[in-house]
């Protein structure tokens, strides 16, 4: 008899998995999806955020390649020196003051 009603209970939908699909489809038919125009725009925003991260990035990683670059291989170019130790006291500053506000 408990096997007929875990079968009676499964095909109504109590199992998980299929409740858990059940679900996914009604929320599913929540979600408002853009239109063809709105698509467009939003993957024209999403590719411009993607190529300026990339050429801001690529220039962080120049601009350190400078600086390592300068100090290891010539150590008596003052300016590469004197830019790295004043971005190691900034940041050794800023990581003392972010670690006494906890």
């Amino acid at each position: 008899m408990a096997k007929v009603a875990e079968t009676r209970r499964w095909l109504r939908g109590d199992w998980a998995p299929l409740r858990y699909l059940r679900e996914v489809q009604g929320e599913l038919k929540k979600v408002r999806w853009p239109d063809r125009q709105e698509l467009y725009r939003l993957t024209g925003v999403v590719l411009s955020v993607t190529i300026g991260m990339s050429i801001l990035l690529g220039l962080v990683d120049y601009f350190f390649f400078w600086l390592f670059g300068g100090i290891f291989t010539t150590p008596q170019d003052p300016l590469r020196l004197g830019i790295a130790v004043v971005g190691s006291l900034i940041g050794l500053g800023a990581l003392a003051f972010a670690l006494s506000r906890e």
